[in-house]
């Protein structure tokens, strides 16, 4: 014979009903959401690192050691307010194939690692942290504006200082690319700064 369960009389017991606190069930969820929303930042933090860091290495560290095969003449692409067929000849007749070669690999290698990163730092910054609104998309196409600059830039002044006869139109043009990029490099560096200051700020006074 079959044995029948035996109904239990009553209602069944109920599992007691979870608590929301903050609008989490559980602190680990409100730790893991807390998480989520603390990782864009730090995204943020590490690509604004890398810029930083290849600023200083490009601006701060190879372009001054540079001067020591230019016989104390600062590179072109530091010269904030440009140069003329004077400069670039006056270059040419100092610099070796020796220096021409070590200033072409650092266009080559950190002269294009470092507007990159710039450029995907202030697109992080603009859409992480900047409120929405046309002057962020502004701010991403001045640094994207400036990447190319810088790296046509580069190219230029290796040309300039190889070419045979040195041309003057494309030293004007080079000179124009250095002054623009630095201009634009200024500009969208304090934009940024200032976006993730303001961040900041906000972020401290939000905890108090």
């Amino acid at each position: 014979m079959s044995r029948r369960r035996k109904k239990s009389r009553g209602n069944p017991v109920q599992p007691p009903r979870p608590t929301v606190r903050d609008g989490f069930l559980t602190e680990a969820n409100q730790r893991a959401a807390e998480g989520t929303t603390s990782n864009p930042k730090l995204l943020v933090y590490a690509l604004l690192g890398v810029a930083v860091f290849m600023f200083i290495y490009v601006h701060l560290y190879a372009l001054p050691q540079m001067t020591y095969f230019a016989g104390g003449f600062s590179m072109p692409d530091a010269r904030l307010m440009g140069y003329d067929a004077a400069d670039i000849d006056r270059l040419r007749n100092v610099m070796d194939d020796s220096g021409t070669g070590q200033l072409n690999f650092l266009h080559k290698t950190a002269g294009i690692i470092f507007p990159i990163s710039f450029g995907l730092a202030t697109w992080a910054v603009a859409g992480l942290v900047m409120r929405r609104g046309a002057f962020r998309w502004v701010l991403v196409a001045a640094a994207a504006l400036f990447a190319v600059l810088d790296i046509t830039e580069n190219f230029l002044i290796d040309r300039i200082l190889t070419m045979e006869t040195l041309d003057d139109g494309l030293v004007t043009i080079s000179s124009t690319l250095t002054v623009a990029s630095w201009v634009l490099l200024i500009l969208v560096g304090c934009s940024v700064i200032g976006a993730v200051i303001m961040s900041i700020v906000k972020s401290s006074v939000r905890q108090r």
